[in-house]
């Protein structure tokens, strides 16, 4: 009787993770932490980061937006907001988890084994191994031109043994020098410069409670502050007006 209670105990835990359980994964997969987001003015690329889903915020920096991005293999999609965390990355802030893979604590080297990675549609990625650019004249975050075209947006990864895939920074623009063609890209340096912007901290959490029956804690809006009380002016000249 005892081991019947207990097993009806388990049931609702067993119930919220089997779906892990039974699909014979025994990690996370961070394989694909880029992400779509569509926002009021067009579409960008992303990366799905441990500081949130980063944009450069070319098309918008501030308003509603929708990101598609993957938890595993699986092509999702939530509805957020962008927020404008420094000049030059944007954050798309959603309710759900992402592949929120590490970033690099240091400035890539020629050693670094480097990969761009976007999603075009939201439903499948493509990747391009690039290496940095080691020439005269040419310094600082810089990629050798990879034989095919790079979009705006598209993420940069290298890979550990330790961490598997580390964020380095997101494809800015195409170059070019003497006749040969180069892609900047916002790296660690722009990245430091973003969490040196102080933000308010601690944060009160509400919950939010979600249409698909998904709850989810998000910071408190600030109260408003009352409104002043105004007072009728007095029909008494200045002079004559009660001290």
């Amino acid at each position: 009787m005892r081991l019947r209670a207990i097993t009806i105990l388990l049931l609702p835990a067993l119930t919220s993770c089997s779906v892990w359980f039974f699909s014979g994964e025994h990690y996370y997969d961070r394989s694909r932490p880029v992400a779509l987001v569509e926002t009021t003015g067009g579409v960008e690329l992303g990366a799905t980061t441990e500081f949130g889903v980063l944009t450069l915020g070319g098309t918008a920096d501030e308003g509603p937006c929708r990101v598609r991005y993957f938890l595993g293999p699986t092509p999702m999609v939530d509805d957020g907001a962008l927020l404008r965390l420094s000049p030059t990355f944007v954050r798309a802030e959603i309710d759900l988890k992402t592949q929120a893979v590490r970033c690099l604590d240091r400035s890539p080297t020629p050693r670094d084994e480097l990969l761009a990675m976007w999603t075009a549609e939201g439903t499948a990625v493509e990747t391009v191994a690039v290496r940095l650019a080691q020439r005269d004249r040419v310094h600082g975050d810089v990629l050798e031109h990879p034989g095919r075209t790079l979009p705006p947006g598209a993420a940069l990864f290298t890979t550990t043994e330790e961490d598997g895939l580390l964020f380095v920074g997101l494809v800015a623009a195409e170059a070019t020098l003497d006749g040969a063609r180069f892609y900047v890209f916002a790296g660690p340096d722009r990245l430091r410069e973003m969490l040196a912007i102080p933000t308010r901290h601690p944060v009160d959490m509400v919950p939010k409670y979600r249409t698909d029956d998904i709850s989810v804690l998000k910071p408190r809006e600030p109260a408003e502050p009352p409104p002043q009380p105004t007072t009728a002016p007095s029909p008494l000249p200045p002079l004559l007006q009660p001290k």
